[in-house]
């Protein structure tokens, strides 16, 4: 017996020796290639994540090794699988070409008038808490405006979190932009991308169950009941049941995912802008009263059009400089569609690519005093003098953010109604400077917290 086991010891012994050397060998490509960066080692990356934070690591890789670094990116998506984001090659092609239409000028235009009633929302809650006197934490009421809009506008369902301080979708959506560490799914991803890729299909994910579960379920409701032709409206999940009698339709799986991504990410990415954006105009006063005299003057006390919302220059040059210091992404990762020289090195087709967006937007080299915010930085002489490719708040080419232009338009329109009856100010609880969160998405790690008071 006591043979037996120690046999069986020793056979597992060399199979993790012979597999750490495989593992070791596949990631250690960038060594190979010339590429400077840490020393691969299983769980390595993810401890330094752990401990100091995706942003601060990548500020740390960079100041050690340079621009060009070296480290694996490797993946799971599981509900999001079939989204934009994760497809490549024909089936990206032919899901974007369907999406794209969603956010066109003339669906946009459409979808103003349900968005107009969503930031009337958000401007009575900031009255409120006017009147009241409170000090709030600006991050959730951001999150329940975009979450409205976004239900609205892309699913045709009303989910009222404005008006109620314990939505459930709200805290189920924040749960896909938390990390669980205590997930042992998430180290088998890091260890095996293959044996993660195997327990995927089973149904593991990095994602908690009761949140995919509680989402999918509406989403699936949604389409369950346009198929059933109970209800017809001019939005995202129309269009893609509309598609189905074409030759290059989107499967039920696809329509669910790209359902997803616009759901999660749409309230997410909108709300941390507007976050910071209020955070900035409550610290930097000088700044804010520009944005408020340019809205009076353009607008003064008319219905705010779309075609006027578009004319507010100044709220552009700030809202950019915002995306600029906080991006909602704090990096990008692309694929290589061919082999590239990058300078010195050599980028082999099908390497993973991660662009560190947060700091080519901190760059001192691109954005002189970049702890300065600066809207001016975006005027059109000032933009003419720059690279393209240094500003990324929604990626670029081909595969940028689809609903960026939805985004924007959200929340410049909540902006508008905002300052035009409230003044932010810091409060008690306002930090300066901002002390930020960990993770690949960025947000502040103890809310922001302001005082409205009416003009």
């Amino acid at each position: 017996m006591t043979g037996s086991v120690t046999t069986a010891l020793l056979i597992a012994l060399v199979i993790t020796v012979i597999y750490y050397l495989y593992w070791l060998r596949k990631n250690n490509i960038f060594h190979r290639l010339g590429i400077p960066g840490p020393a691969r080692i299983p769980l390595g990356e993810l401890f330094h994540v752990i401990q100091k934070g995706a942003r601060i690591n990548d500020v740390d890789l960079i100041r050690k090794y340079g621009k060009v670094v070296g480290r694996t990116i490797e993946g799971i998506t599981g509900p999001f699988e079939h989204g934009l984001p994760v497809l490549k090659d024909e089936q990206w092609k032919n899901a974007r070409s369907i999406v794209s239409p969603t956010f066109s000028s003339a669906k946009l235009k459409a979808m103003y008038t349900l968005m107009n009633e969503t930031s009337d929302m958000y401007r009575d809650r900031l009255l409120e808490y006017a009147d009241k006197q409170e000090i709030f934490n600006i991050n959730e009421l951001s999150g329940k405006y975009t979450l409205d809009t976004i239900s609205s506008c892309l699913f045709g369902i009303e989910t009222n979190s404005l008006k109620n301080e314990n939505a459930t979708l709200i805290k189920h959506l924040k749960k896909f932009f938390t990390i669980d560490f205590t997930n042992i799914f998430l180290y088998i991803l890091v260890i095996s991308p293959r044996l993660g890729c195997y327990l995927a299909k089973k149904g593991y994910s990095i994602f908690p169950s009761d949140a995919i579960n509680y989402v999918s379920n509406i989403v699936n409701h949604v389409i369950s009941q346009r198929r059933q032709h109970l209800e017809r409206r001019n939005d995202f999940i129309q269009m893609m049941i509309d598609h189905e009698e074409a030759l290059l339709a989107l499967n039920d799986k696809e329509i669910f995912s790209q359902g997803l991504v616009f759901l999660a990410a749409g309230f997410e990415t909108t709300s941390v802008l507007l976050s910071f954006f209020f955070y900035i105009m409550a610290t930097e006063p000088v700044v804010q009263e520009k944005v408020y005299e340019e809205i009076q003057r353009e607008l003064g006390d008319d219905d705010i059009s779309y075609e006027k919302l578009n004319q507010l220059q100044y709220l552009d040059m700030a809202i950019n400089e915002t995306l600029r210091m906080y991006p909602p992404f704090i990096k990008l990762d692309r694929v290589a569609s061919q082999d590239y020289q990058l300078g010195d090195y050599h980028i082999p087709k099908g390497s993973f690519v991660n662009v560190p967006v947060y700091q080519i937007h901190h760059d001192p080299e691109y954005w002189p005093e970049p702890e300065n915010f600066l809207p001016e930085r975006f005027s059109s002489a000032e933009k003419a003098k720059r690279h393209p490719m240094i500003f990324l708040p929604f990626g670029d080419g081909p595969r940028n953010c689809i609903g960026m232009r939805f985004a924007l338009l959200e929340a410049k329109l909540g902006i508008a109604k905002s300052l035009r009856v409230v003044e932010f100010q810091k409060c008690e609880k306002t930090e300066v400077p901002l002390r930020l969160g960990k993770m690949d998405n960025l947000n502040a790690k103890n809310g922001i917290w302001v005082r409205v008071v009416r003009r």
